[in-house]
């Protein structure tokens, strides 16, 4: 049976399956617009109550790991019903290529859906930027001391494996021109690639990406940032970042399912990075027997294989839930509890606050140490209060982060201040 064919009697079927409940989307769309004309106390309070975290918990480290909220939880279920309902390989086209085109308008009125391909997670796309780009023995990498494990292991891996040199700085906390000084200090003839956060899994820094960008466009650097924390997190452009190549989890801020995340890279890149793994989905054009390969001709040449096509689908609607919101009202929220925040901690004795100084590089998340306290010491006493945050032992840091998204309040930064006096 031809896939077309397949879809139709789908179609016809669909009505009949039992599932929890409709998604609800247009509903959720309407009740939020009625509660913005009660205030935000309403309007936040609807958006809340569309996850399914424990109450009697706050949960402050959606920058480890995010959680759906029901409109995508309906919608997993509902594709994975379909889907087992009547398997059938290969995936809709047009429905995965939609997703890429809601992913492409959320990161920036100039990039497409062509730069982007779907991936399990950032760790996938990071390794696919370390290990395609023709680096060889001696090349040198350029990344900090602040990076997730996910870069550090993928760059070790091909030290060891090709002799390529990692060199590291630390991060300037003061100033955020003070990153790009410091890289640039380190550039020399055998540099080729510069790799860093957009947003650090330790202090929650944001790195000024555009001006690195011009740093690295000016010595014929590819520039590559993993960019798990920054998505929805913070506001930004992804073409405007200047960026070569960007990849993300869409697990964490975008609240979508688990194994999911993207890759993107800028038009006239494709070529600068073959693919690690390729697979069905990856060519234009193949045929073993005349020894022809043509890679498909947008980034859809990352992806390959089998997918479980309703854990991309129902990011489609973790993207709707964020668009329902709307970015510039997350930013402002999340952004209004951290600050409430990180001036509750420069108010606390024996407190050394870790995130930017520059309240303009800072983001959601902010980290903390306390003096003669552990950062042991500190999750466990949160732990017992029910507060939900992530050690960071990155960097050598060992200090607690604590992260804010949509469904916090400022009842629950009142709750961790407290907690954090009672041992200050």
């Amino acid at each position: 049976m031809k896939r077309k064919d397949f879809l139709k009697g789908m179609a016809a079927v669909a009505g009949s399956l039992a599932f929890p409940s409709p998604s609800r989307a247009a509903g959720f769309k309407a009740a939020l617009q009625d509660a913005a004309g009660a205030g935000d106390a309403a309007f936040w309070k609807l958006v809340r109550d569309e996850f399914v975290l424990d109450p009697g918990w706050s949960y402050l480290n959606f920058g480890g790991l995010g959680t759906c909220p029901m409109p995508v939880l309906n919608s997993l279920w509902e594709w994975t019903r379909t889907e087992e309902r009547a398997p059938s390989a290969g995936h809709d086209e047009k429905v995965w290529w939609s997703v890429k085109e809601k992913l492409a308008r959320l990161l920036g009125p100039a990039c497409r859906k062509e730069d982007l391909a779907l991936i399990g997670c950032a760790t996938e796309g990071i390794n696919a930027i370390i290990n395609g780009l023709s680096l060889k023995k001696g090349d040198e990498v350029i990344t900090s001391t602040h990076e997730h494990v996910a870069v550090n292991v993928g760059l070790l891996n091909r030290m060891q494996r090709d002799g390529i040199a990692v060199r590291l700085f630390e991060p300037d906390l003061a100033r955020a021109q003070g990153n790009v000084e410091r890289i640039s200090g380190l550039v020399s003839p055998r540099t080729r690639l510069i790799l860093v956060s957009h947003v650090t899994c330790t202090t929650g820094q944001l790195f000024p990406a555009p001006e690195i960008a011009t740093l690295a466009r000016s010595r014929g650097i590819w520039f590559a940032m993993d960019g798990a924390q920054a998505p929805v997190c913070v506001p930004f452009d992804i073409a405007g970042t200047g960026v070569d190549f960007y990849t993300s989890s869409t697990h964490k801020w975008l609240m979508g399912p688990k194994r999911t995340g993207f890759l993107y890279v800028r038009q006239g890149m494709l070529d600068a990075l073959r693919p690690v793994t390729a697979g069905a989905y990856s060519s234009e054009r193949n045929d073993i027997g005349k020894m022809d390969l043509a890679l498909h001709p947008t980034a859809q040449r990352y992806e390959y294989g089998t997918q479980n096509d309703a854990l991309f689908f129902a990011l489609g609607a973790a993207i709707d839930f964020v668009d329902t919101i709307g970015m510039d009202r997350v930013w402002a929220h999340n952004h209004a509890l951290a600050e409430k925040f990180y001036e509750g901690l420069r108010e606390m004795a024996g407190v050394e606050i870790l995130s930017p100084q520059e309240e303009a590089y800072r983001t959601a998340m902010i980290s903390f140490r306390m003096k003669g306290r552990t950062y042991q010491q500190i999750g466990e006493h949160l732990a017992k209060a029910k507060i939900r945050v992530r050690p960071v032992t990155e960097g050598g840091l060992n200090c607690i982060r604590v992260s804010f998204h949509v469904c916090n309040h400022d009842g629950e930064v009142d709750r961790i201040l407290e907690a954090l006096r009672a041992i200050a």
